[in-house]
């Protein structure tokens, strides 16, 4: 069993840099295969002579250590190049999802100050086309395949270097949530390798394992959970630039993956595939199936459990420290599981003191895995910093007797009803028990020093809802100050790159609708 000693076994084993898992195995198993995208396999070997040459062309541009390398980029064998090239001079890699508008991409590259950025146009029109903006210098590689290179910034500043894995970043995140603006959070090469060796132990993975990675590896899950898990492991990973649920039904068919983890919102598109198409989610292959990054309704977590034939595995994390917690077999209720090996963590009251089991408060946790902070933002820093090195989620949590933890929701999304506070997740729980609902999304509406519950539902495909069913069942199921205020029918609710659903913009459609 993986604890708290094996913890420190793990941190001992790791090599100086990320990239040291890839030798690693281009040492031990050359020719087992370590990616996959399309029908393009490559193997250790090949990817660690691809990570050495992507490391030559950006230190003839100019890289050096302590710069920031943005990586514009769809999942890719050249993102995961890159990613790796980047860390290995000990630059920060930033990958970012190339189906951010033009807007959004310039904002994150002014804003870390890139030495350089890398389009993988191999592989994104959306990448081509931001790399054509900036007239980009393209470049063919036999195994990572095309790439393009912006201008070199002659006057970025490189930041220091360190020596000690836990100290120098690896990876430059932006993490918006749903709520605001992207910050970019520091992650160290040690936080990355914990992730990755953390889940490999505690899930049993080998290298006969091959991962189907739908997350952008520019969110933690997808670089983090998923592929340096594999990597650990020495297992394969096949990369997904964009969600197919068609597809992913052809990969089970043909049994080529074991394991797979994505946001709740993935695994629904799933279900609702497989029904309008009378296909089945079954594979005699596959053994994994996870979720994270955004909580988990319970009737939800039923329906795939059902359609999939197995126990649907959940966990706690975000971009500043993932994982936090996992899922030990069958959860109780809306727990994500119990704490992971070497993470501490508190449930802290309103008075600043630990909550007595069973009671409320914000989770802080510390770790391993935790980032080195917010990247030229220090009033963020301040925000989350709490004593003897822990940070504060803004998750509302509780703890049972067994170490389970349970979500309740974030301090910033509580919705404060006549003085009542009303959590979002408790009644899209509520909501998403009708029948014929695919997604709902619960928020708050200001009006005249109060805030009304107003509750988004999205209808599963060729189902038609009836407002006045839904009202019911709220009024059956939710004490007076929880029910929805308005229940709105929508056809598709917003959904973010990493399949987040984007409260942000549905508030901000709130605010319109009352000024116009």
């Amino acid at each position: 069993m993986f604890n708290g000693g094996s913890a420190q076994r793990l941190l001992a084993s790791m090599p100086p840099r990320l990239a040291g898992l890839v030798e690693r195995q281009a040492e031990t198993a050359p020719d087992r295969p370590a990616l996959i995208s399309g029908d393009r396999v490559v193997t250790y070997s090949e990817f660690w002579q691809a990570i050495g040459r992507a490391k030559a062309l950006l230190t003839a541009a100019g890289v050096v250590g302590g710069d920031r390398v943005m990586i514009v980029n769809e999942n890719s064998i050249a993102a995961v190049t890159f990613i790796f090239a980047a860390s290995d001079l000990d630059a920060w890699a930033s990958p970012i999802n190339a189906r951010m508008s033009s807007r959004e991409i310039d904002a994150c590259i002014a804003y870390c100050g890139c030495r350089i950025v890398v389009y993988t146009i191999g592989d994104s029109q959306a990448a081509s086309d931001h790399a054509a903006r900036v007239q980009a210098r393209p470049h063919d590689d036999p195994v990572f395949g095309k790439v393009a290179f912006g201008p070199t910034d002659t006057d970025a500043r490189p930041e220091p270097v360190h020596a000690e894995k836990d100290r120098q970043t690896a990876v430059l995140l932006f993490s918006s949530g749903t709520t605001g603006a992207p910050k970019g959070v520091m992650l160290s090469h040690q936080a990355i390798m914990y992730m990755g060796g953390n889940m490999a132990e505690l899930r049993n993975i080998t290298a006969s394992d091959v991962f189907y990675n739908i997350t952008p590896v520019s969110h933690v899950i997808g670089l983090g959970a998923m592929l340096t898990t594999a990597i650990w492991a020495g297992g394969t990973s096949e990369l997904v630039a964009q969600f197919s649920a068609a597809n992913f039904v052809a990969a089970l068919t043909a049994d080529r993956i074991t394991y797979v983890m994505g946001v709740p919102t993935i695994f629904a598109r799933l279900l609702e595939y497989a029904r309008t198409n009378s296909a089945s989610l079954r594979s005699s292959r596959l053994r994994f199936i996870a979720v994270g990054g955004m909580p988990l309704d319970l009737t939800l977590k039923a329906q795939i459990e059902d359609a999939f034939g197995l126990e649907l595995g959940n966990s706690y994390g975000m971009t500043e420290i993932a994982p936090v917690t996992r899922s030990r077999g069958a959860t109780i209720g809306r727990s994500v599981g119990v704490v992971q090996p070497g993470i501490e963590l508190r449930i802290v009251g309103d008075d600043g003191n630990d909550a007595a089991i069973g009671q409320k408060g914000e989770i802080w946790v510390k770790g391993p895995n935790l980032m080195l902070g917010y990247y030229r933002n220090e009033a963020a820093n301040n925000d989350v910093r709490r004593a003897d090195g822990f940070i504060s989620t803004g998750d509302i949590g509780s703890m049972d007797r067994d170490g389970n933890l349970s979500l309740v929701g974030r301090t910033k999304d509580v919705i404060i009803h006549s003085g009542f506070n009303v959590y979002p997740v408790e009644v899209e729980a509520v909501l998403s028990q009708v029948p014929g609902v695919a997604l709902v999304a619960v928020i708050g509406r200001s009006v005249d020093g109060n805030e009304e519950v107003i509750a988004y539902v999205q209808p599963a495909a060729g189902r038609q809802l009836d407002i006045a069913e839904l009202d019911a069942w709220a009024k059956a199921n939710l004490t007076a100050y929880k029910r929805p205020k308005e229940v709105i029918l929508t056809s598709q609710l917003p959904i973010g790159p990493t399949g987040k659903i984007l409260k942000a913009q549905l508030k901000a459609d709130l605010v319109k609708a009352v000024k116009d």
